[in-house]
């Protein structure tokens, strides 16, 4: 897609104050977002993901939550160093966010009418009657018409997801992050929220960070893809480019974990796996990362690799592919 990103994040560090001092969880994390695309940032729990998301949002964990460097530009506009005044104008209004588990993440004693409305009176001044209107419309335009008066607990899990999506959409922001966003919902239903966003980024050109842990999402719904592991993105591309060609030994593992329907019935077959943990963010191995796991890995993985091109808009950081350059 051609023309400037609405959203650019380059060298960014992050670090949280824990109990033993400072620890960076985020590490060079570089990507952009254009307008109607939809970038997929993909990896295990604990790469990561949603720190990354709340960075972008201005949302750091507190206390001690600080980026220690890089840029968070939105329309070529620096974000790190802003103030709240402009940081409340970012959320919601120019940024949307629909969070992990919306039974959680919704009020249980407020309406999800009431609790879409809060944000409409907060932030663009309309009185009760006209903020609860514009609610309902909100929920009818992500398929839960009627409910506005209902409370989290009277709606089902696919209808309190689209109320997330209605309350993150509601200032017409023309970013939506979505962490996560078909997580614990059945598969007929996680079709449908699938379904729902494509709908709104092509009616309204919305750009969706698409926060999961899942290959197949990914497959589905992503135009590029950036693989994240310990605080790092480790291989980003193309979604053809990543899933027929990837190029780091973690992202290859990630798809080898997509379930695949067998030809013949009955046939059974062992599910692959990743051995071992994603590390502490405090304790990571010297070197690269993911070396502990990676069946690949020799004498050279060490020392941490940098990112290397494996092909127009492809790279990876693992120093196997640079072992393939030298032998072609």
């Amino acid at each position: 897609m051609s023309g400037p990103p609405l959203l650019a994040v380059s060298g960014l560090d992050m670090s949280l104050a824990t109990r033993d001092g400072p620890v960076t969880v985020l590490r060079d994390v570089a990507f952009s977002l254009r307008e109607g695309e939809t970038l997929g940032l993909v990896g295990e729990s604990g790469s990561g993901k949603t720190m990354t998301a709340l960075a972008i949002i201005g949302l750091l964990p507190q206390p001690g939550g600080i980026v220690t460097r890089g840029s968070i530009r939105l329309r070529g506009e620096e974000l790190v160093g802003a103030g709240p005044a402009r940081w409340r104008r970012v959320r919601g209004g120019e940024i949307g966010m629909i969070f992990q588990e919306p039974m959680t993440a919704l009020n249980p004693v407020f309406t999800v009418g009431e609790q879409i409305a809060e944000t409409l009176r907060a932030h663009e001044g309309l009185g009760r009657r006209a903020a609860l209107a514009r609610a309902g419309e909100m929920l009818a335009l992500v398929g839960v018409p009627g409910r506005a008066g209902d409370y989290p607990h009277q709606l089902s899990g696919g209808m309190r997801q689209r109320a997330m999506i209605a309350m993150a959409l509601a200032r017409h922001p023309k970013i939506l992050i979505a962490d996560e966003p078909t997580t614990a919902l059945d598969v007929t239903v996680q079709a449908q929220i699938l379904d729902l966003l494509r709908d709104i980024q092509e009616r309204f050109g919305t750009a969706i960070l698409l926060i999961t842990h899942d290959m197949g999402v990914i497959a589905e719904m992503a135009d590029r893809v950036a693989v994240m592991y310990a605080g790092r993105i480790v291989e980003d591309g193309s979604a053809a480019a990543v899933l027929s060609r990837p190029a780091h030994p973690y992202s290859r593992a990630l798809i080898a974990c997509i379930p695949r329907p067998r030809a013949e019935a009955g046939e059974r077959h062992l599910l692959e796996e990743i051995p071992g943990l994603v590390p502490s963010l405090a304790r990571l191995p010297p070197g690269c990362a993911f070396a502990p796991r990676c069946p690949a890995a020799f004498a050279r993985c060490r020392g941490a690799p940098p990112s290397f091109a494996t092909g127009p808009g492809h790279a990876a950081a693992c120093w196997l592919v640079e072992a393939t350059e030298v032998a072609t």
